[in-house]
């Protein structure tokens, strides 16, 4: 039987997406602001990123979101994972990456890929037309659909990227592998 796939993230959209302790999940604690934990917070990073299965996907804010977590998909890519960036927002980040971690029970390589990028899209997306509810400690408005019908929705939706080889998303949000903001509609 395949090994169930890892999902790595950092501490802080973890805690937003209310996942702390699964065992789908490394969570890699963001280091904390004195002096010298910076080099010991990478070199627990890079542990953490290295105790997670094979073919991991790494979830990330982008640098200017969350400084301190910003090497975490840099440590990602070194280390031969896979790379999803998230939305800068925390709690949109934790809306998606609940879903990410809940899909990657089931879902493998390219279709988690998929599923991750489209979830992503979603997030950073304003309201669309699917109906929607509130999420988090802020009351976020996200779409009020079931994960196993919105995984089902987001192997439909994904379309390709038109800068990288790799990255996708939901039709006129950003690429969730390259950020660019130009994924077909």
């Amino acid at each position: 039987m395949p090994e169930t796939p890892r999902v790595v993230v950092d501490s802080a959209v973890a805690g937003a997406a209310g996942i702390s302790g699964c065992d789908l999940v490394v969570v890699v604690a963001t280091p904390e602001r004195r002096r010298g934990s910076r080099a010991a917070g990478l070199d627990a990073a890079v542990d953490a990123v290295a105790s997670a299965a094979p073919g991991a996907l790494v979830l990330a804010r982008p640098p200017w979101a969350d400084g301190e977590a910003a090497p975490l998909a840099a440590l990602g890519v070194l280390l031969g994972c896979d790379v999803v960036w998230l939305p800068s927002g925390l709690v949109e980040a934790g809306w998606a990456t609940a879903l990410i971690v809940t899909w990657s029970a089931q879902s493998r390589g390219a279709q988690l890929m998929r599923r991750a990028q489209v979830a992503v899209g979603l997030a950073a997306l304003p309201a669309c037309r699917l109906p929607r509810m509130p999420w988090g400690v802020e009351a976020l408005a996200m779409p009020a659909v079931g994960a196993d019908a919105l995984s089902r929705w987001c192997d439909r939706a994904w379309v390709p990227c038109e800068r990288c080889e790799l990255g996708g998303g939901a039709p006129g949000g950003p690429c969730a592998r390259c950020g660019h903001s130009g994924v077909a509609a």
